[in-house]
């Protein structure tokens, strides 16, 4: 069912990353400080696996009515948005990246849910080092954008497997469950990633912790038959 893409919340989808530019920093899985969330990105770094230059890039004119432009016409910059703006862009970024997956424009899609993680997790600092002070915007709002980084990140990885990236869609997955340990769709798609890879046995662990929170679920036991046929 690819409407699962949209949420993270629903059942696993069948099904690393963008364009390396400013926008491949990732969300930081280490830091357990509750006003900051960035990290280091693994895997963004990977110019063979660049999104083509003549991409276009997501449309933004949705958001336009919404936060404020700079003197030249263009969106503000992260820097020069509230944490609020940032959190709500980023929730704009995932509804387009949302269309574009339903038309099947994945490399669409994936640029505007990395734009999305760009804008969420930016954190102010000099030459590569985060302002101790900054506040992300309390508990709750540390929580909210958690979530929000949760599904973009596995909207990623679908977005991946669908492109036949099954490395950086595995990457992403892992990068959610750092958060959230027993999210069943990050497992999911992680096995369907390390099936395709060829990791049988790992794909096995991964669809059977799938299994373990939902016993019934048909699609991760199909996938456990797979893997573990594969490793006869």
């Amino acid at each position: 069912d690819e409407s699962t893409a949209m949420d993270v919340s629903e059942t696993p989808i069948s099904g690393s990353d963008p364009a390396t530019s400013s926008s491949n920093t990732i969300i930081n899985s280490n830091n357990n400080n509750n006003n900051s969330i960035t990290t280091n990105n693994t895997s963004s770094n990977n110019s063979n696996n660049d999104i083509p230059s003549n991409t276009t890039a997501p449309d933004t004119a949705a958001t336009q009515q919404t936060f404020e432009l700079k003197s030249d016409g263009t969106l503000k910059d992260p820097e020069e948005m509230t944490v609020s703006e940032r959190s709500a862009f980023a929730l704009k970024c995932k509804e387009i990246g949302n269309r574009g997956f339903k038309e099947g424009e994945w490399t669409y899609a994936a640029m505007a849910y990395e734009e999305g993680l760009r804008y969420l997790q930016y954190e102010p600092g000099e030459q590569g080092v985060p302002d101790a002070t900054y506040d992300h915007g309390g508990e709750d709002r540390l929580a909210t954008d958690m979530a929000t980084a949760i599904s973009l990140f596995l909207n990623l990885a679908a977005v991946m497997l669908k492109l036949g990236e099954d490395r950086r869609a595995e990457n992403y997955c892992a990068q959610a469950l750092s958060f959230q340990p027993d999210n069943c769709k990050a497992h999911f798609r992680r096995a369907q990633a390390l099936l395709n890879m060829g990791y049988h046995l790992d794909a096995q662990d991964a669809a059977t912790q799938v299994l373990r929170r939902e016993p019934t679920n048909r699609e991760a036991q199909q996938l456990l038959r797979n893997a573990e046929l594969a490793e006869r």
